[in-house]
C-alpha cells in the first residue's frame, strides 16, 4: 500500500529536480550578463557579505536536515529536529541558499526575482507532497501539520533525537547537492574578478 502511495507522485514532484536545474541555469546566466548600477559600493559590498552568511546557514541547515530524513523520507513521519522547527526545512535552507548566492552576487534585483519564482515554484510542489504525506502517514500527519508550520519556521528551540541511524549512501548523495551551493560561491568570486577587470562588465540594472 505505501510503495503504492509513494509511486503516486504529482507531476510537479516528478519534474522538481529537473526544472531545479534549469532555474539554475537560468539563474547562472543572468548573474553572469548583469551587473547592478551600484556595484562595489558600501551597501551592496554588505549585501555580499549577508549573502555569504546566507549560503553558510544554507549548507549547514541542509546537513543538518539530511541527518535527520536520509533513507527515512516517505517511510517514517520525522517530526524532530529542523523538521520539529518546519515541516519543509530542506526547502527553506536550499531558499536561503539560493537567495543567499544572488545576494554575494551583489544582485539586489535577481535575489527578488528568484527568491518570488522559488516560493511560487516550491509552494505547488509542497502542497503535492503534503497530499501524499497525508495518504501515508494519516493522522499522524494531521495531527503534524496542525503544530508545525509548514516552511516559514517557528521561533523556538528544536529537541534533539539522540542517536541516530543514517543511510550512508544517501547521506553522501545529498552531501554532493550541497557542494553545489559552495562551487556556485566560487563562481560568483570569478565573476567579480572578471567584471572588476572590465574583461565582462555585464548589463547594468538599475539597482
Amino acid at each position: 500500500m505505501q510503495e503504492s502511495l509513494l509511486a503516486q507522485r504529482s507531476g510537479i514532484e516528478r519534474l522538481r529536480k529537473p526544472l531545479s536545474f534549469v532555474i539554475a541555469a537560468v539563474l547562472l546566466v543572468l548573474l553572469v550578463i548583469t551587473r547592478p548600477a551600484n556595484f562595489e559600493s558600501v551597501p551592496y559590498e554588505i549585501l555580499e557579505q549577508l549573502g555569504f552568511l546566507m549560503v553558510f546557514v544554507a549548507v549547514l541547515g541542509r546537513i543538518w536536515c539530511t541527518l535527520y530524513i536520509a533513507g527515512r523520507k516517505n517511510r517514517e513521519l520525522c517530526t524532530a529536529g529542523p523538521y520539529e522547527v518546519c515541516r519543509n526545512p530542506l526547502y527553506l535552507f536550499s531558499f536561503i541558499g539560493l537567495v543567499g548566492i544572488c545576494f554575494a552576487a551583489q544582485n539586489l534585483l535577481l535575489g527578488i526575482v528568484s527568491a518570488s519564482a522559488y516560493l511560487l515554484f516550491y509552494h505547488g510542489v509542497i502542497r503535492g507532497e503534503e497530499r501524499r504525506l497525508a495518504d501515508i502517514f494519516g493522522p499522524d500527519f494531521n495531527r503534524y501539520i496542525a503544530t508545525t508550520p509548514r516552511f516559514w519556521p517557528r521561533l523556538r528551540r528544536p529537541s534533539h533525537a539522540g542517536i541516530l541511524q543514517v543511510d550512508s549512501r544517501i547521506f553522501t548523495s545529498s552531501l554532493m547537492e550541497v557542494i553545489w551551493f559552495l562551487v556556485a560561491i566560487n563562481l560568483v568570486e570569478i565573476l567579480e574578478w572578471l567584471k572588476l577587470s572590465r574583461i565582462f562588465a555585464g548589463i547594468v540594472l538599475p539597482w
